[in-house]
């Protein structure tokens, strides 16, 4: 069978966070978030026939804030997945969660229910910083519930930090990765803010001029002293923003960087699918209506219908993001063309020293993911 990903999207938070501009909602209604598990439920049923001739190696809860979610809702969800796809045995099922949100009760049912990796949001172990990013946890809470996760059995969790914060020193940035690596989680994964319109940092920092944006050459000595870090205490670097002990990289995030085939189900969920890019309905009218109508609820304003030539650049763009980078023949089965066919060599001599050719394998270096955008911006 081929392999696929499968996404659940869990559009709900308790609050939301200053810098973000994910499709997300507050809610503070257990009822409401039952209503749309059993929306889930049924899409899960609708996908189906779909799917008969996949198997799910990797399947991926997040929002959101999934651990928002009542325990009971996500181990039916679950019990449903397994009733109607091909849920292969030794499948990474992973759930993100917020410290605030989680429980020893909510990681025991995660756990019962076969879910096996947490993604757990800490951002910051400064409470300061997390206080500007608009986070409900504090320091004390974020250890607390990783400690308690692992006590719960699970022996594979992902932390997110993120870096770039107005206000962010060098120092608490350090300290924040120390007590990150501190903790021993299997995976760390490093962010850097990303000012959104429309978000109250956004807003803070543009329209009330009460905060002020880092500077670059700060946001990029933050990253390599963490990647400097994280190397020293046995992390691998293995995408531009994620860091693993060896063999606990986040199997579901690498299918999006592989050109691999994964589902979304859910409001506003991404699909990759037999060779097609499209959405889900993005407002909830929508998308429990056609649950309701027994209807796949993707958006078909948003099917793409790309060329191999886009193709060829969303291939190059997305391998760019490993450390390994792309493999040129790989390149060359897929696409039946030489990369350098396609793209100007000259663009190896433009960028020497940030990009990288070693047998048979095109890669950014270190120097080179500084400039990543810039560079990738080149191949699309």
């Amino acid at each position: 069978m081929k392999k696929l990903g499968l996404y659940i999207h869990i559009p709900f938070c308790r609050q939301k966070c200053g810098y973000c501009d994910f499709l997300s909602f507050e809610c503070k209604s257990d009822k409401l978030l039952g209503e749309y598990a059993k929306a889930l439920i049924l899409e899960i049923r609708n996908r189906k026939e779909d799917c008969i001739d996949r198997e799910v190696d990797t399947l991926y809860i997040g929002g959101g804030t999934p651990s928002l979610m009542p325990a009971e809702d996500v181990v039916r969800i679950m019990d449903e997945i397994r009733r109607n796809f091909n849920l292969f045995p030794d499948a990474e099922i992973t759930v993100e969660a917020n410290p605030a949100s989680l429980s020893r009760e909510k990681l025991e049912y995660y756990r019962n229910c076969g879910i096996n990796r947490l993604s757990i949001g800490v951002q910051s172990f400064d409470n300061r910083i997390l206080r500007i990013l608009g986070r409900l946890h504090d320091k004390n809470e974020a250890f607390h519930m990783i400690q308690t996760a692992r006590k719960a059995g699970f022996d594979n969790i992902s932390i997110d930090l993120m870096f770039g914060v107005p206000t962010q020193s060098l120092k608490t940035w350090i300290d924040t990765v120390r007590q990150g690596i501190f903790l021993e989680p299997q995976h760390i994964s490093l962010y850097s803010l990303q000012l959104e319109e429309g978000t109250d940092l956004f807003r803070r920092v543009y329209d009330e001029n009460s905060l002020s944006v880092i500077p670059d050459d700060l946001d990029r000595r933050m990253y390599h002293e963490a990647v400097s870090m994280l190397r020293d205490a046995g992390y691998n670097l293995y995408e531009i923003s994620n860091a693993a002990r060896p063999g606990r990289e986040s199997r579901h995030n690498k299918k999006y960087w592989s050109y691999e085939e994964y589902l979304g189900l859910g409001l506003g969920a991404s699909s990759f699918y037999e060779g097609r890019r499209f959405r889900n309905y993005d407002k909830m009218y929508k998308y429990i209506q056609a649950i309701k109508e027994k209807r796949v609820p993707v958006d078909e304003k948003t099917i793409e219908h790309y060329t191999v030539r886009d193709e060829i650049g969303i291939y190059v763009f997305t391998g760019l993001r490993r450390a390994e980078g792309i493999d040129l023949k790989d390149f060359r089965e897929r696409f039946g063309v030489d990369l350098f066919s396609v793209y100007d060599p000259e663009i190896l001599a433009k960028y020497k020293g940030k990009i990288g050719l070693y047998e048979d394998r095109l890669y950014l270096t270190e120097e080179g993911m500084d400039i990543s955008n810039s560079i990738m911006a080149e191949f699309v």
